[in-house]
C-alpha cells in the first residue's frame, strides 16, 4: 500500500499552521519534526467526489474536494488561519491602493501550466469571468460577482475593479474556486476535456479518474516550487459515511482524511491520532427560505428556531462531541460579543404555532439535507413531533444538485454553511439582502446597513459595533438557524508530517510527506 510517503512542509513566511496548531487534540512528533522525504504515494480521503474536475465547480472547503483542486491547479494565495496574513503562491501580490475598490493581481514570473503553456493574467481573467457567469453554475458565483470588471495589463498583471469596495477581497479568492486557475484551452474543450485531461499549474496532474472509486494523481515535474511536491503520487477517494472514513484511516487504508464531523475528531483525539480543527465563526445552519410560505412569516421562522434543542441534536447526531454556535462569533474572534442566538423556548414556540394554525397556516415544511446531514433531520423530526400544528418532512439531496437547488431557491429549508474566519466577505455573502449568496432571501435594512459598514471599514472597533447589530437582527429575524459550529478538520496517522491548512480548512498537497 505504501512505499515511502510523507506530507507537507511549506515556506510560509508569516504564521505556519501545522496540524498541531489550533488543534482539538494530539499531534505526533512526526508532524513537525525532521526534514521532508521525497517519494511515495499518499492516500487521502475526502467526503465527496466532485461531479467534474472543472475548478469552478470543485468545493474549496475542508471535507469536500479541496485537496483535489489544490493538487491539479495550485493556489494563487493562502492565508494563515491564526493571523489572517496573506501568503502568495502562484500570485506574487494582490493589493489595493483605494481601500478595496480596485485590486492589482501580479503573478509569479516564469510559471507554466502542466502542458508547458504560459500561466498568465489572461488565464486568471478567463477563469474568474467564467465563475461569475451563471451558465457555469459555480457555487462560488456570489464571490466572483463582486467583480465589476477586470482588464489584463500585461502577461503577469490583472487589474480588478469591484462593484463596491471590499478591503478583504483576498479572502473571497483564497476561500473559493477563484484560487484555482485552469488552462482556458482545456476549459474551452468542454466537460469531457477537463474531466479527462485537466490542465493546471498545480503540484500534480491527473493519471486516472475511476468514478465512484479513486482519483489517481502523479507528480507535476513542471511545478514552480521545487522540490515540492514531495510525494510522487496521490490517491484520493471519497467516503461519505463518517464511520467508514474513520475506520479506513485507523485500519491503514488511508494516511489522511479531511473531516467535518465532530464525533470523528473526538475519536481521533482519544485514539492519539493527529487532528486539527480551525476555529471559525458562524457554522452549519438550516437556511429558511423567507421568500415564500411558510417562512415568509417571521413567526414561523421564530417558532422553528426556538423549538429546537441544540444539545439534543448534538447528543443524537454527534454523540455530544460537537461545538455549538451559541453566539455568531467564536470566543477567539476580536468581534465576539455575548449576544446569544435563538434560545429554546418550547412554550413560546407552541404559542406561535397555535397562532399560525388559528389563521389557517399550520406549519409544514420540508428540509433538504445531504446524506451526511440526514441524521440531523431525523433528530429534528423527533424533537418537533411532540409539538402541535407542525409537520416536518425531509428530502435527501446530492452534492451535485446543490448549485441548481440553491440557484432556484427550490427549498423550504436547506442545510448550508455560513462559516468564516475573518467575517468578510463571507458574512456579507450569506446575509445581505443584495447578495446572490443570501439563500434565506431575507432583506432587512438594519442588518444590510450594518453589514455594509463592517464590510468596508478597516477599523476593528467600527466593525465590532456593526457586527453587534447583525447579531441582534439575527435573533429577531431567524433567517438561518446555526445548529453546529463547523469543523474544518483533518485527521491523520502518525507517519504523516507537515500538514498545513488554509482558508476554510483546505489542505496543501505539495507539502505532504510520509515516513
Amino acid at each position: 500500500m505504501i512505499t515511502r510517503r510523507r506530507v507537507l512542509a511549506t515556506g510560509v513566511a508569516a504564521a505556519m499552521l501545522m496540524l498541531s496548531a489550533c488543534s482539538s487534540g494530539n499531534a505526533t512528533d512526526s508532524a513537525t519534526a525532521g526534514d521532508p522525504v521525497t517519494g511515495g504515494t499518499g492516500l487521502i480521503i475526502e467526503q465527496a467526489e466532485p461531479r467534474s474536475l472543472d475548478p469552478a465547480v470543485i468545493a474549496n472547503s475542508w471535507a469536500n474536494s479541496p485537496v483535489l483542486g489544490n493538487s491539479l491547479y495550485g493556489t494563487l494565495m493562502i492565508d494563515s488561519p491564526e493571523s489572517g496574513d496573506i501568503d502568495f503562491k502562484l500570485a506574487e501580490d494582490f493589493s489595493t491602493a483605494d481601500a478595496g475598490k480596485t485590486f492589482t493581481l501580479t503573478l509569479r514570473d516564469g510559471v507554466t501550466f502542466s502542458d508547458g503553456t504560459p500561466f498568465n493574467a489572461e488565464a486568471v481573467k478567463f477563469g474568474w469571468d467564467r465563475i461569475k457567469d451563471p451558465a457555469t453554475a459555480s457555487p462560488d458565483k456570489p464571490q466572483a460577482a463582486l467583480i465589476e470588471s477586470s482588464r489584463v495589463l500585461d502577461d503577469r498583471t490583472l487589474e480588478v475593479t469591484l462593484v463596491e469596495p471590499v478591503p478583504n477581497f483576498a479572502n473571497a479568492v483564497l476561500q473559493t474556486s477563484m484560487n484555482w486557475i485552469a488552462s482556458p484551452a482545456a476549459l474551452q474543450g468542454g466537460q469531457q476535456s477537463i474531466d479527462t485531461n485537466p490542465i493546471g499549474a498545480g503540484p500534480f496532474t491527473l493519471e486516472q479518474w475511476s468514478r465512484q472509486d479513486v482519483i489517481k494523481l502523479t507528480r507535476n515535474d513542471k511545478f514552480y516550487d521545487a522540490p515540492r511536491p514531495y510525494l510522487d503520487k496521490l490517491e484520493i477517494r471519497a467516503i461519505n459515511d463518517a464511520d467508514q472514513r474513520y475506520n479506513t484511516l485507523v485500519s491503514g487504508g488511508a494516511d489522511l482524511a479531511l473531516e467535518g464531523v465532530w464525533s470523528n475528531i473526538d475519536k481521533s483525539n482519544n485514539a492519539g491520532l493527529q487532528n486539527s480543527v480551525l476555529p471559525t465563526g458562524g457554522g452549519t445552519a438550516l437556511v429558511l427560505n423567507s421568500t415564500k410560505a411558510p417562512f415568509d412569516d417571521v413567526r414561523a421562522r421564530k417558532a422553528f428556531a426556538i423549538a429546537l434543542d441544540l444539545d439534543g441534536i448534538n447528543n443524537a447526531v454527534y454523540d455530544g462531541t460537537a461545538k455549538l454556535p451559541r453566539t455568531l462569533f467564536d470566543e477567539s474572534s476580536p468581534f465576539y460579543k455575548d449576544i446569544p442566538l435563538a434560545e429554546q423556548d418550547r412554550a413560546e414556540a407552541q404559542s406561535l404555532l397555535d397562532e399560525l394554525a388559528a389563521e389557517g397556516k399550520p406549519l409544514e415544511f420540508t428540509m433538504s439535507l445531504y446524506p451526511a446531514t440526514r441524521a440531523v433531520g431525523e433528530a429534528i423530526q423527533t424533537q418537533l413531533s411532540t409539538l402541535n400544528n407542525i409537520k416536518v418532512n425531509v428530502r435527501t439531496i446530492d452534492f451535485a444538485q446543490v448549485g441548481q437547488i440553491l440557484g432556484q431557491m427550490d427549498y423550504d429549508v436547506i442545510a448550508n454553511a455560513v462559516v468564516f474566519g475573518d467575517p468578510e466577505p463571507r458574512l456579507w455573502f450569506g446575509l445581505h439582502g443584495d447578495s446572490a449568496g443570501n439563500y434565506s432571501g431575507v432583506k432587512d435594512p438594519q442588518m444590510d446597513s450594518a453589514l455594509d459598514t463592517a464590510r468596508v471599514s478597516q477599523d476593528d472597533a467600527v466593525r465590532a459595533a456593526a457586527y453587534a447589530v447583525v447579531q441582534q437582527r439575527l435573533v429577531e429575524l431567524n433567517p438561518v438557524i446555526f445548529y453546529v459550529r463547523s469543523a474544518p478538520g483533518v485527521i491523520a496517522n502518525g507517519n504523516v508530517g507537515g500538514i498545513q491548512q488554509y482558508g476554510m480548512g483546505s489542505v496543501l498537497p505539495e507539502n505532504l510527506w510520509i515516513e
